[in-house]
């Protein structure tokens, strides 16, 4: 399954996203602020409503910090804030059709509470219409203060448009947060960095599959990190796991070393593979090239092809990205590129990459395009910069 296609108004940095591809691999490039990562928690925001323990109200004020942090500041006569998704089957025919329209309420000595003012999910392929509600229905303030997705009491006929949403999944390895436990990062709520539960998330899996990825895992770092022997996961004895990694020395046994070790490059690519394996639903990659030699970038599209042949049904991965290694990869369509342009005060502009006909003739001629995207993702005037140092 996966999100073919997304719709936005007034989210963050885009006033307006009308219905916007998204094929099973997708790369998203753009200038820094422009709103990639903005774009991807669009989508988070979406599962972060129907997790346990989550919701409307925890999903905008705990997580983002109130309406006033989410809404576009283009934003003008319409303020409300609408996110739709199409979601294809098994079979990549579009099954699922939601759409929610939210505002703010409240306010001065009233406290501030966020009102659903429409909600809409109809199945395609039925086209039975589960959820039609819009603001003039006959519900009480607190009610509008839910949406029909979040309650179990109204969401048991359309389970598998839940557990969709519920099983999206995030990659942001931070380092630190798997060296140092106490870290205050452990136990932030804002952010769902992979590293923050990465060790405890790999002792709780099937013993079975966790050896089989960290055997894949260990045959990729053979090649990718010199010296490198094995690569084992094993509790200490306090009972706290750790990942265990044997190098090559001359002495002729191998030497050991744990996490706290390992450089961050290391640990962004065992974190990555471990997490590209890790579920069937769709994958959203926060700039996996951080940390990880231009060698290992240059094959991070291949990577993520490979993983995708190997899964029992097709899992979308879905790219924010500066790198020009990355597109440095002759296998990588136009329709998997999108490119975020935050020119003007209308905000982000959201395109994909075969719109513009320069790119679309280098991809034609099986050119690759990373020059050609960078320069558009490039601000104007960057060559000042360094200037304004001298």
């Amino acid at each position: 399954m996966r999100i073919s296609r997304l719709s936005l108004i007034n989210w963050k940095n885009f006033k307006k996203v009308d219905n916007i591809e998204l094929p099973y691999r997708v790369f998203i490039v753009g200038p820094n602020a422009s709103g990639k990562s903005n774009l991807l928690d669009a989508i988070r925001f979406l599962r972060d409503i129907v997790k346990q323990g989550g919701g409307l109200q925890e999903a905008i004020f705990s997580l983002r910090g109130g309406i006033s942090k989410i809404r576009c500041v283009a934003a003008r006569s319409n303020t409300d804030i609408t996110i739709g998704v199409v979601v294809n089957n098994e079979n990549d025919r579009p099954e699922w059709e939601y759409r929610l329209t939210f505002n703010q309420t409240g306010g001065g000595i009233t406290d501030l509470r966020v009102l659903v003012k429409e909600e809409y999910l109809k199945n395609q392929i039925t086209g039975t219409l589960h959820i039609n509600r819009i603001l003039k229905d006959k519900e009480s303030e607190y009610q509008k203060g839910f949406t029909y997705i979040e309650q179990a009491s109204r969401n048991e006929e359309f389970k598998p448009f839940i557990d969709f949403l519920g099983d999206i999944s995030y990659l942001h390895l931070i380092p630190q947060l798997i060296r140092d436990p106490k870290s205050f990062l452990k136990i932030s709520k804002g952010e769902d960095y992979y590293g923050r539960d990465f060790l405890e998330k790999v002792q709780r899996m099937n013993k079975r599959y966790s050896g089989a990825y960290i055997k894949r895992i260990e045959c990729a770092l053979k090649y990718a990190v010199p010296n490198f022997e094995k690569l084992n996961f094993e509790p200490d004895e306090m009972g706290v796991p750790h990942f265990e990694a044997i190098f090559k020395q001359w002495r002729g046994q191998g030497v050991k070393y744990q996490e706290n070790d390992f450089s961050d490059g290391t640990l962004r690519l065992i974190g990555l593979l471990w997490a590209l394996q890790d579920g069937t639903k769709p994958i959203l990659l926060e700039e996996p090239e951080l940390s990880l030699h231009s060698s290992i970038i240059r094959q991070l599209p291949d990577i993520i092809y490979q993983f995708q042949r190997k899964k029992t049904g097709k899992r979308q991965v879905i790219v924010t990205t500066h790198s020009y290694e990355i597109f440095d990869n002759k296998g990588i369509a136009g329709e998997e590129i999108l490119l975020v342009s935050s020119e003007g005060e209308e905000g982000s502009k959201l395109l994909a990459a075969t719109s513009f006909q320069d790119i679309k003739s280098y991809l034609m001629a099986g050119t690759p395009v990373g020059n050609l995207l960078i320069a558009r993702s490039t601000p104007k005037n960057i060559n000042q910069l360094s200037l304004e140092f001298d």
